[in-house]
């Protein structure tokens, strides 16, 4: 970790944002303090655990570089979880879906809803203290966009 960069980073959000960043010392410590955690890697090891997250709920959104061997959320997780997938036929070949239907843990049955059928309001999203996981697989088009955002905001760094 870097820490005079990501405390530049820190400032530089909060000051662009109007609220408030910190920099936290280890995943462990972010997702207990978070009620919104965002994963974006392409690696194939879990980047959280089920007991690092809040009681009174977290949401997570996993949006990684999508392929057959990548998974940041953990089954259990997943399982405990209110899942959202953007399109289920994607997440369930290389998204976070596709790890627990692999292990049996998982349907397609499981999955609450469709992306789409939350913000057409169609099914409610939060409900109470819930994990909610939203996997959005994308497409090369959001994945572009999102990743040049944020390689202009670290370019300024």
């Amino acid at each position: 970790l870097d820490t005079d960069m990501s405390a530049q980073f820190a400032e530089s959000m909060s000051e662009e944002l109007g609220m408030p960043f910190k920099v936290a010392e280890s995943a462990q410590e972010l997702c207990g303090e978070s009620d919104i955690i965002f994963t974006q890697t392409t690696g194939s090891s879990t980047v959280l655990e089920k007991d690092w997250l809040k009681e009174s709920g977290v949401t997570i959104i996993a949006s990684g570089s999508d392929q057959p061997t990548k998974q940041e959320i953990p089954n259990d997780v997943l399982k405990a979880s209110k899942y959202i997938a953007d399109l289920v036929k994607q997440t369930s070949k290389v998204g976070e879906l596709r790890g627990p239907l692999q292990a049996g843990v998982m349907t397609e049955d499981d999955v609450y809803a469709e992306l789409g059928e939350i913000v057409n309001g169609d099914k409610p999203g939060r409900e109470g203290n819930e994990i909610i996981v939203v996997d959005l697989t994308g497409t090369g088009a959001q994945d572009a966009a999102i990743g040049q955002v944020a390689w202009d905001k670290l370019s300024v760094l």
